[in-house]
């Protein structure tokens, strides 16, 4: 955003709270952090920036994901633009004869704007859980997204606390040197192998003159990636068709049985979603030999719909699990000791607790800035009831104000990096438009905001989605309105509505 917004002659400040740019990827420092989309597609499309940065590994982990943003920021020069380690403490809209933004941060910094822009994402602020006696244990308890850089697992009892991809992640690296590891969880994990491997000088270099080409491309798939699913449904073929399709999906590893091996109706028909997880057992249970380990994280019938949580891509997490001094719990957790945690079954001592829990998904992050609209209204207020947006961009009674990955887009569903290049485009193009125009302020028309808050509801309530709670609808946060949080329509057709909503500003309020 910083990027584009100067190269079209905007003044600009970031306001950011790390100590360095990349978003989760600047505090993400847990045992095993890695992306789940894969090298070369998980990145901007400019050639200054892709022809200049050599990948090692097919799933970079947090630290090469680190060196990869700092050297975006290196080779567009974002540092001076930047205020770092500031959070934001209000956004308060003024209007008058020049409606503006006045923002005030944690440093005593105040910024005057006509555009305000956030870019908080879907994970910033954390879910913790008030489970009793927390702060009397002694020993090293940290959620994992604010994981610290010296703790060390070696012969340490280690708990981990939730089963999402986070909770997968820390398990594998843990096992492998700590004198033992418990892994409390509710559901289990649906995880999908990755298909871990190293990146050779020679695949990059072959890769290079495709580059701009597949860049282009993931702009046209539902989810921003290299490949998209089937246009058939799960029965159309017989099964040792089917079979030998997802067979061969499987063995390519990371998201692509998923999504590109999946059919039309695996989300919708409970009955299409049973033959895919079967599936899915049929390939995942012979790699666990405890029958009572088994049956907690590769139960027989299953959990939830597959594909209604995002599923973590795992190396060897199941063969971990697996080892004698690695237990599975699903005993919900009572209290906290000094020296450890009390369930409902019994006592385990610990060294070391990482909380696995997640964060308040989506939303949380614009949640913490106090955002003031017209009259005051503040953000919280206007989304009591409910998240209502403009095709997930723009928000009534909050004039020249943008989200980037934000609530009612395609945000999680899809490939990062590509499909914010295309959010900030789109915003750019407003803001080209108003320039052009001589256009004060722009923002919706309630009736286009009430007509997409009921798309993106139409959209999850024909899917078996919202069947099962997840930080997709807020499910995972007690108090949380339940609600589908993501447009589930894929980014071709939200890219489509985008596009159509400028054309005469249809559906939006100006000013000039």
């Amino acid at each position: 955003m910083l990027h584009l917004l100067r190269k079209n002659g905007y003044k600009t400040k970031v306001v950011e709270a790390a100590k360095s740019p990349g978003g989760v990827w600047a505090w993400n420092r847990y045992p095993g952090a890695r992306v789940d989309c894969e090298f070369p597609y998980y990145g901007f499309s400019d050639p200054d920036i892709w022809n200049t940065f050599e990948w090692t590994e097919r799933y970079p982990d947090h630290s090469q994901l680190r060196r990869y943003f700092e050297h975006v920021a290196d080779v567009w020069d974002l540092g001076r633009d930047m205020e770092l380690e500031t959070t934001v403490k209000s956004c308060e809209y003024r209007e008058g004869a020049s409606p503006h933004w006045i923002v005030k941060t944690s440093k005593g910094s105040e910024y005057k704007c006509k555009w305000l822009v956030s870019a908080t994402g879907t994970s910033f602020k954390q879910y913790m859980p008030e489970w009793k006696g927390r702060e009397s244990f002694e020993g090293v308890l940290h959620h994992s997204s604010l994981w610290p850089h010296n703790v060390d697992l070696a012969g340490k009892r280690v708990a981990v606390i939730g089963a999402g991809s986070t909770g997968v992640q820390i398990v594998q690296e843990a096992s492998k040197v700590a004198a033992s590891v418990t892994q409390f969880i509710r559901t289990p994990n649906i995880a999908l192998p990755m298909r871990q491997r190293q990146i050779t000088i020679d695949e990059i270099y072959t890769l290079k003159p495709c580059m701009p080409h597949v860049f282009k491309a993931l702009r046209h798939t539902s989810a921003g990636q290299h490949f998209d699913g089937q246009e058939l449904n799960t029965f159309d073929v017989d099964e040792k068709e089917r079979l030998a399709f997802w067979d061969e999906q499987w063995k390519r590893g990371g998201f692509h049985w998923l999504l590109a091996g999946r059919y039309q109706d695996t989300l919708v028909s409970p009955e299409a979603n049973r033959a895919a997880y079967d599936y899915w057992v049929a390939k995942t249970a012979p790699r666990i030999k405890d029958p009572k380990k088994r049956e907690l994280l590769v139960p027989s019938e299953p959990p939830y719909y597959l594909g209604s949580k995002r599923p973590s891509l795992e190396q060897d997490y199941y063969e971990c699990c697996d080892l004698p001094h690695v237990e599975i719990t699903d005993s919900p957790i009572v209290e906290f000791t000094k020296t450890g945690i009390v369930t409902e079954e019994k006592e385990r001592g610990f060294d070391v607790v990482a909380v696995c829990t997640g964060y308040d998904a989506v939303t949380g992050g614009l949640r913490t800035m106090n955002v003031q609209g017209r009259g005051g209204i503040d953000l919280d207020t206007k989304w009591k009831d409910g998240i209502s947006t403009h095709l997930g961009m723009v928000v009534k009674d909050f004039p020249n104000f943008f989200m980037l990955y934000g609530p009612q887009a395609p945000t999680s569903l899809t490939n990062g990096p590509p499909f914010l290049e295309m959010q900030v485009e789109w915003v750019i193009d407003v803001l080209n438009k108003q320039r052009t125009e001589n256009i004060e302020t722009i923002e919706p028309k309630q009736s286009e905001e009430d007509a997409w808050r009921e798309e993106c509801a139409h959209i999850a309530n024909q899917t078996l989605a919202m069947h099962t709670n997840s930080w997709y609808n807020g499910g995972n946060v007690p108090g949380k309105k339940k609600e589908m949080l993501i447009y589930l329509g894929g980014v071709p057709a939200w890219h489509k509505a985008c596009e159509e909503a400028l054309e005469s500003w249809k559906g939006f309020d100006v000013k000039t």
